[in-house]
């Protein structure tokens, strides 16, 4: 059964949408999901919510619990996202025509592998899938331009990647998704 893609993952890729359409991109990359995941940790969410919706409560609290999982991973790898959404902007984006902003951008071969790698993950935690999912996701994968920023920010990409994965492997253990019965060891 594929895992279903959270509210907070959509929220992320509505970002990196965002971000892909402003660097004139003609579909999103992996590298525009890294610069959604690195702006959502700095956005005021309540506001992002209408106080009309039904479910407002619930999503919010998805909302907060899942990016301050992210902002874990930067803060403990010491990164910092401001910087890492400049220093990924600033790299050339296949910039080959201007998509018209009604349009959806679709995702490019690499970012759906990217979002594949996502789902395993959460699937091996029996979890939707959730935006620190997705970084590790990123992160694994081999892009020119996300090495080439994290070079020029002396970022410790190995040590990054230790943080996301510890987030995704020990964080998904503890974190509610269900009626799932915890192991427990005698």
């Amino acid at each position: 059964m594929k895992p279903l893609h959270s509210n907070s993952l959509l929220l992320a890729w509505r970002v990196a949408e965002a971000e892909a359409k402003r660097l004139n991109a003609p579909e999103i990359e992996p590298i525009h999901l890294l610069i959604g995941l690195a702006k959502v940790v700095d956005l005021d969410l309540p506001p992002l919510l209408s106080k009309n919706l039904a479910d407002r409560d619930e999503i919010l609290e998805e909302f907060l619990r899942e990016v301050r999982r992210l902002r874990t991973v930067f803060r403990t790898a010491q990164v910092d996202p401001a910087a890492l959404r400049r220093a990924l902007r600033g790299k050339p984006m296949h910039q080959r025509f201007s998509v018209p902003e009604a349009e959806t951008l679709h995702r490019s071969a690499d970012a759906r592998k990217t979002f594949a790698d996502a789902d395993h993950f959460a699937q091996l935690a029996d979890s939707p899938v959730y935006p620190v999912h997705l970084l590790y996701a990123v992160l694994l994968h081999e892009d020119d331009g996300i090495k080439a920023a994290c070079a020029n920010l002396s970022i410790d990409r190995k040590r990054f990647q230790e943080v996301a994965s510890r987030e995704v492997i020990w964080r998904d253990e503890k974190t509610p998704h269900g009626n799932k019965p915890k192991t427990r060891w005698n």
